[in-house]
């Protein structure tokens, strides 16, 4: 009997290659995006999962005045562990890894991903400990871990326990422990040292509470206790922050709240850092996840999963009432009903499981692809997959074989055989309904493809602030006591190469924003503004414009002393009009402001543009050692020379230890939408996706459904009806159809949209007329299909349908 049923599956098959493909491929696709979308989803879920604390691990991060760092003063860790009995342990750890080259035997080695942090990190982080002891990391103070990729690259086949490092300071370091690490991990470092254990004891015994330069994970009891802590911290921030400051300014801690604002305290699990929908920051190494971009993903991909089963029950429903007479005749001849539905769910199940393998393929082919979109490493396990295959092959059978076998099956036999079953209004209320769907949500689609794509055409071409043209930025890591001077001396060296136009430095990179933050006071406002260390030239380096006042001149020896300018966000939030010429006070000094900045984008349109004050590198001495970049300006010839002999100088004289890491600042700043530029370019694939397979569906459809109206189109030429009658009657249906599924896409395409615009804090608004153009598209798209077949039917031969009649 299978053996028989497999024939006529492969007859039917052959003899409807249309059917077939369509139903094959549209089922792959779905089947493909899904998994694709699957691996992505468990990869950014599987974030620090393995942490067996990870419910009791919290990351602190402050919000203030509508800043929000993920940072902390040093003393906070002991004052909260003398105050909350909840907590059982903190860790401080520096946000910024580094990469520097180690002295190992005799050879210098670039290192990069190096963690500082405090002695118990395994004890938050309990990497599988591979050789050496932890107790050994944590007992002595120049131990270091090494992760075990990192110790064969230093040490090859030897036993690196004991070996010794020496970093670019001079600090000799012993390897103690060599450790595996886990790319689900918040932190992957390839080597962990316990330094920051000494400046934390000095910023506690300094009661250093003006610098929050270190990261906070905090770890309770229970999870259940994380609230409580919580509020310790704003009680502690409370005690030891905001009351002090309101004393020293001789207010009441009420009146200074409502002029400064206050420090409120946030806790994030480690469980949900590196996914949730909030704003608040995290400072871990591996940073936040693309929340909403990931839920994107894995909705389209469930849709057009949908659409594919949606097109299979509409392409398997009209197919099944083709064989509607071929069934009746079988029921006729003693065929059961229950051998029929059995033997349409055996042909369903075989196209499914056609569909699986194609599938397979499918995601083995596009994966790398994939990989390249999202920026990430997945691999497919696809065994992890049989239940969602199977889960899919049951609904699959269910919806397109049972449901569709069971209404032929059951239908009067009369009525199959004298071929009224098409005709029928309860055989086509499924494929209507279907049809719908498929518009509706391929119009979803298109709208959501236009909106994304209008806001990052926005973002591109939006006017910055700022102009970088032939800018090139390079990475300045090197450690130096005296960094102004350095920079001085490279700044005459580098200017004597013909190609180079200009060089400059600044405490801040386009792109990737500042390197630190300060409050300052004028009259009862407090500002929190980006420091913005600058030398005279920085601000026509970068066609920054001065809209008020002055810039930094280098004659005027006061601009190096007490000079600050503001740029206009800063001025706003201060609330005063003519701020030229007063007096800030800034981390306990008076400076004067002497000019005004016109704003500029920082660190993307995803972020508003933060207060900033701008001050000449000597005005603020510590700021020199965050000199971590030099700007150079290239002339417009033979820039690959330049750039080349920049290089060489810079290995002679400037680092030789280190790569040469260069980045043009306009593509440096392209990188801060560039995951919304994968968004566009991810909705366009799957907008073609989703209008293709809906198309060739309503393609396939429109020719089942108007052949079966042959005999009813002969009738009306034979009675004289005009072929235009003829072809709007055949359509008509269609546009209504269409005209419903676009309806019911207005609804949720304008709330998805208008929440993924929130995504921006600078963005266009929904435009209307995005869902003309969907309408308007599918219309066409439409018309292109149904016209085509429609007219092909009025030019068939009455004769050859009605000769029996």
């Amino acid at each position: 009997m299978l053996k028989n049923w497999f024939k006529v599956f492969l007859y039917n098959s052959l003899q409807n290659k249309l059917f077939f493909l369509l139903t094959v491929f549209g089922l792959a696709i779905g089947m493909t995006g899904v998994i694709l979308a699957m691996l992505y989803w468990e990869d950014e879920h599987a974030y620090n999962n393995w942490v067996p604390d990870k419910e009791k691990i919290a990351e602190v991060s402050i919000d203030f005045n509508e800043n929000k760092w993920a940072s902390m003063i040093a003393p906070v860790g002991t004052w909260l562990k003398e105050k909350s009995p909840e907590l059982d342990s903190y860790l401080y750890y520096a946000p910024k890894q580094l990469n520097e080259p180690y002295q190992i035997a005799g050879k210098s080695i670039y290192i990069k991903d190096i963690l500082n942090t405090q002695s118990n990190f395994f004890e938050f982080f309990p990497f599988e400990i591979i050789k050496g002891n932890v107790l050994k990391f944590k007992g002595e103070v120049n131990s270091v871990a090494l992760e075990e990729n990192t110790a064969i690259q230093l040490f090859a086949d030897e036993d690196p326990i004991g070996k010794t490092l020496t970093s670019p300071s001079g600090t000799m370091l012993v390897v103690t422990t060599v450790y595996k690490g886990n790319p689900s991990t918040s932190f992957r470092p390839n080597m962990v040292f316990h330094l920051l254990d000494e400046q934390i004891r000095n910023g506690v015994a300094n009661n250093n509470t003006g610098d929050f330069l270190y990261g906070l994970l905090i770890k309770a009891k229970d999870a259940t206790q994380l609230t409580a802590i919580q509020n310790q911290l704003n009680s502690i921030m409370d005690e030891f922050l905001t009351s002090p400051r309101a004393k020293n300014a001789g207010l009441s801690k009420e009146d200074y709240i409502s002029k400064h604002g206050t420090i409120a305290v946030n806790l994030m699990p480690l469980n949900q850092v590196r996914l949730n929908n909030t704003d608040l920051p995290s400072g871990l190494p591996a940073g936040k996840g693309n929340y909403t971009f990931l839920y994107i993903n894995v909705g389209l991909s469930i849709l057009i999963l949908i659409i594919s089963i949606f097109n299979y029950i509409n392409l398997s429903t009209a197919y099944a009432m083709k064989r509607a007479k071929e069934i009746g005749v079988r029921k006729v001849v003693g065929g059961t009903t229950k051998n029929i539905v059995f033997q349409l769910i055996f042909e369903t199940a075989i196209t499914t499981l056609i569909s699986i393998v194609l599938t397979l393929a499918l995601v083995e082919v596009l994966l790398p692809f994939y990989n390249s979109l999202l920026d990430k490493d997945l691999h497919v396990q696809l065994l992890n997959y049989v239940p969602f295959f199977l889960g899919l092959l049951l609904i699959v059978i269910l919806l397109a074989g049972v449901l569709p076998a069971m209404y032929i099956a059951n239908f009067e036999i009369l009525k199959v055989i004298k071929g009224n079953f098409s005709r029928s209004q309860s055989g086509i209320w499924i494929r209507n309904t279907m049809i719908v769907l498929q518009f509706c949500i391929a119009t979803f689609f298109i709208i959501s493809g236009i909106v994304v794509s209008v806001q990052v055409n926005y973002a591109m071409k939006k006017d910055l602030g700022f102009h970088a043209e032939q800018n090139i930025s390079i990475d300045w890591t090197k450690r130096s006591d005296h960094k102004l001077q350095d920079y001085e001396l490279m700044k005459q060296e580098l200017k004597k190469i013909p190609g180079v136009s200009d060089v400059t430095a600044a405490t801040f990179i386009i792109g990737r924003g500042a390197s630190s933050s300060t409050s300052f006071n004028f009259n009862d406002k407090t500002v929190q503004s980006e420091n913005m260390g600058i030398d005279f030239n920085t601000l026509d380096m970068y066609n920054i414009k001065v809209v008020g006042g002055r810039n930094i001149q280098v004659n005027l020896a006061s601009d190096t002393i007490d000079a600050v300018l503001l740029n206009k966000t800063a001025v706003e939030m201060i609330g005063e009009k003519d701020i030229l010429n007063k007096s800030i006070k800034w981390n306990g000094r008076d400076l004067k402001v002497i000019g005004i900045v016109d704003d500029f984008h920082l660190s993307g349109l995803n972020n508003k543009i933060p207060p900033m004050a701008f001050f000449h590198l000597k005005t603020v001495s510590w700021l020199q050692s965050n000199l971590n970049s030099l700007i150079i300006k290239l002339k417009p010839e033979d820039m690959d020379n330049t750039i080349s002999q920049i290089e060489t100088y810079w290995k002679s004289n400037v680092d030789a230890e280190r790569p040469f890491n260069f980045e043009f600042v306009d593509q440096q700043f392209a990188k801060t939408y560039a995951q919304y530029v994968k968004q566009r370019n991810v909705f366009s694939i799957l907008t073609v996706v989703v209008i293709s397979i809906a198309l060739l569906g309503l393609f396939a459809l429109a020719s089942y459904t108007i052949e079966r109206r042959y005999k009813e189109i002969a009738i009306k030429k034979v009675l004289g009806a005009e072929t235009k009658e003829l072809v709007l009657n055949l359509i008509k249906q269609y546009i209504i159809l269409l005209t419903v599924g676009f309806i019911l896409a207005i609804v949720p395409s304008y709330y998805l949209m208008q929440k993924w615009l929130e995504n921006f804090a600078y963005r266009i608004d929904l435009p209307l007329y995005a869902f003309f153009m969907a309408l308007v598209m599918m219309f066409v798209l439409t018309m292109l299909i149904v016209l085509g077949k429609a007219i092909s039917a009025t030019r068939i031969n009455s004769l050859t349908y009605i000769k029996y009649e």
